[in-house]
């Protein structure tokens, strides 16, 4: 039987008929400003304060007092679970990054003494810097993610990481090489409506369970993400359009 564990996401869970495949690896991704950060900082904040999952978040673009800071927006108290010893923010500042994935060495000494059971990652530009995908280096690039998913997984540890895309418009969505690497893929883009855009997300995949393949509504306000799974999904919105004529 599959163990699922709640993301700690609203809405978010009911997509995925029942929360996350524990001890998997989930890659969000899409375009800046689509509220990919908070869906990191969310999953390891609630998993934390309301499933007493302790969790480690992995910043390599931002620094730690600008993450509290931005996690306060959206009410959530780190430094209080940091306190607590139920959450631990590490900074790995992409321009002080040696010696390859060795220089997170002590990330799994961490995760067995303080029973971590979340990880995310922001971003997987981490592996990037450290394993250029240019000049025939693809495939160590994807050694090395694989490699730490693998540490991960044998931790017993569910592990979320964010990416960057160019091409978000899911009409025109090319996969990259790390769509095939995680369990999981969940794709934030916007969708025009009228004379402005809405945030939608979908669940590309999800590696041995069942989830919504549905398009869905995503609001971001004080509270932070918040996926609208209670709204007519798109697709049913554009059969209804077809219907009445409105092409």
């Amino acid at each position: 039987m599959i163990e699922l564990i709640k993301t700690g996401i609203s809405g978010l869970d009911q997509i995925l008929k029942g929360g996350l495949r524990r001890n998997s690896t989930i890659l969000v991704t899409g375009a800046p400003g689509t509220g990919k950060t908070i869906m990191a900082l969310q999953f390891i904040y609630y998993g934390a304060k309301k499933y007493n999952e302790n969790g480690i978040l992995i910043a390599t673009e931002e620094n730690l007092s600008d993450l509290r800071n931005y996690g306060k927006n959206f009410g959530m108290n780190f430094k209080d679970m940091e306190k607590k010893g139920k959450i631990f923010l590490v900074e790995k500042p992409l321009t002080m990054l040696k010696g390859g994935i060795s220089s997170i060495k002590g990330m799994l000494d961490l995760i067995k003494k303080k029973n971590i059971k979340r990880v995310a990652l922001d971003s997987i530009i981490f592996f990037e810097y450290l394993y250029p995908k240019h000049n025939n280096s693809s495939m160590e690039f994807r050694r090395e993610v694989l490699l730490f998913m693998q540490k991960m997984k044998r931790a017993g540890v569910t592990f979320m990481t964010i990416s960057e895309r160019r091409i978000t418009d899911l009409d025109r969505l090319e996969y990259e090489m790390m769509d095939f690497v995680f369990e999981g893929l969940i794709i934030l883009s916007r969708v025009r409506k009228g004379s402005y855009f809405e945030r939608v997300l979908t669940v590309e995949k999800i590696r041995g369970q069942d989830h919504s393949l549905d398009v869905y509504p995503v609001a971001i306000d004080k509270s932070g993400i918040r996926i609208l799974h209670d709204q007519i999904p798109f697709s049913l919105v554009e059969k209804e359009e077809e219907k009445q004529g409105f092409k």
